[in-house]
């Protein structure tokens, strides 16, 4: 079982979106018109403690950050702006009234950073620690971006760096020696696993320019996330190897590892940067409003081509993507 095919399952079932409802299962959030010239847009994501973190690794605080990080993110590829949120949270018996507050002080100074209401939600009982959070956004009409729109020519490009979080995960795990890694390397890594950022401001911007087709977020890693990006524009794609734009606290892991620093970029999810095909011809100009604009730049990692598929070029070389990227249903 994988989310692909769930996710399959689910849309079979259910049936294409119908009335108001424009965008229904399968993108990152689904969209909905309140009215003549309005969208909303509508995403959850839970995150289940021994599944998305552990206690051992992250505090109560940044555990709550990271849940609606990840809504947030999902909002934000989607070109919306998010506006509120609300939790239902399932407390263990070993969390007391103070950890419960805890969870919320991180949800809480994040959702201040991007203008979000924390709203309501729901309190139940059971046997691990798990998060829902749903966020609400709007979006103009005209800037709203769905991972399907990408076309054959596209310049795949990402927000930022990539692997930053996937090395503080290895750190925190002990998959490496942090001794071996430069200090403020680690500290950048561990910060980005616990308090990921997401693009929010980005994702606005983004969603308003009409060089940027289609969008997509990176909670889950480039390896698993192109994927589905390409089947949903029914395309291939190619990732360029040897110009993957990775973080250099990254590599360094990578290197102390003795893996590939570009296959653990790949790998990795949390990075929360936005993914996104641009057509080809308006990719430097955008890139240089980017970074005036936000003050970053937008990287390019690939293209998408006719056919079907995800293949990364190396050396020359293009062969099958073989990475694994996160997959929340694999056992």
């Amino acid at each position: 079982m994988n989310e692909a095919s769930v996710v399959a399952g689910l849309r079979a079932l259910i049936g294409a979106p119908s009335g108001r409802v424009r965008v229904g299962i399968g993108d990152d959030a689904a969209v909905w018109s309140p009215g003549p010239g309005q969208l909303q847009v509508i995403t959850v994501d839970e995150c289940t403690e021994g599944i998305d973190f552990r206690r051992t690794t992250v505090r109560l605080e940044d555990a709550g950050w990271r849940a609606l990080a990840a809504s947030l993110s999902d909002a934000a590829a989607m070109g919306a702006r998010p506006l509120l949120t609300v939790v239902s949270l399932v407390v263990p018996g070993d969390l007391d009234e103070g950890g419960v507050i805890l969870l919320y002080q991180g949800m809480a100074d994040l959702a201040a950073r991007h203008g979000v209401q924390i709203v309501g939600g729901d309190l139940s009982r059971g046997e691990v620690l798990s998060l829902g959070v749903t966020v609400v956004g709007e979006v103009r009409p005209s800037n709203l971006k769905r991972r399907s729109d990408g076309r054959a020519g596209d310049v795949l490009a990402v927000s930022g760096p990539l692997g930053l979080s996937r090395a503080g995960l290895a750190i925190l795990e002990g998959e490496v020696d942090r001794e071996c890694i430069d200090a403020t390397l680690v500290e950048r890594a561990v910060a980005a696993y616990r308090r990921p950022q997401p693009r929010v401001a980005a994702g606005r911007f983004l969603g308003g320019s009409r060089s940027v087709r289609g969008m997509m977020d990176l909670s889950d890693g480039l390896a698993a996330d192109l994927p589905r990006l390409a089947a949903a524009c029914a395309a291939a794609a190619v990732i360029d190897a040897d110009a993957l734009p990775v973080d250099p606290a990254c590599r360094a892991v990578a290197q102390a590892m003795g893996v590939a620093p570009e296959d653990l970029a790949l790998e990795g999810g949390d990075d929360l940067e936005l993914l996104c095909t641009v057509e080809k011809r308006a990719f430097g100009y955008l890139a240089e409003r980017v970074r005036a604009r936000l003050g970053r730049a937008l990287l390019p990692v690939g293209r998408l081509e006719a056919g079907t598929g995800v293949f990364v070029r190396r050396g020359g070389v293009q062969r099958p993507l073989d990475v694994q990227g996160w997959e929340a249903l694999r056992r």
